[in-house]
């Protein structure tokens, strides 16, 4: 294996997977066979089969991580590697974002027959279960923040309502906001707070502090328009306990 896939790809070795298949997409038009004159067809079908290979490799995890290993020893033994391996707990903090990233992703865009079957909640746990393994084994990780952020937006969606359940979910919610008080995701967990407040504890006060928050410090595009969405549903449920009030009156 004395390819080396990043050049081939045109990537940084620490490029994220979004970048890869970004860089694949550009790559794949410009070297396809079908969109190269006739006497560079030899020479394109070498690329776009030395592209597929490389793109095949680095955009599944468990084979990044060996190809990066052997890259490595590869570049130790002609003396240009760093002084260091690749941190190997960089290294399964990242197979495990990816592999819960595939999971989440499955769930979301499972069928109506999967969900039937269960597969959608089999592949939630699943999805929970790696990024948990993210944050909690790899806290210094640069994955770790949007780990627990992901955590708590799959674990907000279950139909779980237990007190014990519950509990954790606060616990959680309490961690990010105590290790990452200025963090990537604080708007959205801010959000996702509200959710948890509005639609799994039942507390509305507290649910009107968070949103009153979010429209007061928030203004994307996003954020701004899933608080209104929220805002909306509160003014719902005012309205509705406004009615119900004035029909004891009119019973009294």
């Amino acid at each position: 294996m004395s390819e080396d896939y990043y050049k081939i790809m045109e990537v940084h070795p620490k490029a994220g997977i979004e970048m890869i298949e970004k860089a694949y997409r550009t790559l794949a038009m410009r070297y396809h066979p079908d969109k190269n004159q006739p006497h560079r067809q030899s020479w394109a079908e070498e690329k776009f089969k030395q592209l597929s290979l490389a793109y095949s490799v680095l955009k599944d995890p468990a084979q990044r991580r060996e190809y990066d290993r052997s890259r490595w020893v590869r570049e130790a033994d002609h003396g240009g590697a760093e002084a260091s391996p690749p941190d190997v707990g960089e290294e399964e903090a990242y197979f495990q974002f990816r592999m819960g990233c595939e999971h989440a992703e499955k769930s979301g865009s499972a069928s109506a027959l999967a969900i039937l079957l269960g597969k959608a909640e089999s592949d939630r746990e699943k999805a929970r279960t790696a990024f948990e393994d993210v944050f909690s084994k790899y806290p210094g990780s640069k994955y770790a923040e949007e780990s627990l952020y992901r955590w708590l937006v799959l674990s907000n969606r279950t139909p779980d309502h237990r007190e014990i359940f519950l509990k954790k979910m606060e616990e959680r919610f309490e961690k990010y906001a105590d290790h990452y008080p200025s963090g990537t995701w604080s708007a959205e967990v801010k959000l996702e707070f509200a959710r948890f407040r509005l639609l799994k504890k039942k507390d509305v006060r507290e649910a009107k502090k968070v949103i009153h928050y979010l429209r007061t410090y928030y203004s994307e595009s996003d954020i701004r328009r899933e608080t209104e969405v929220l805002a909306e549903y509160l003014d719902g449920l005012d309205q509705k306990k406004e009615k119900g009030r004035k029909r004891e009156k009119v019973r009294g």
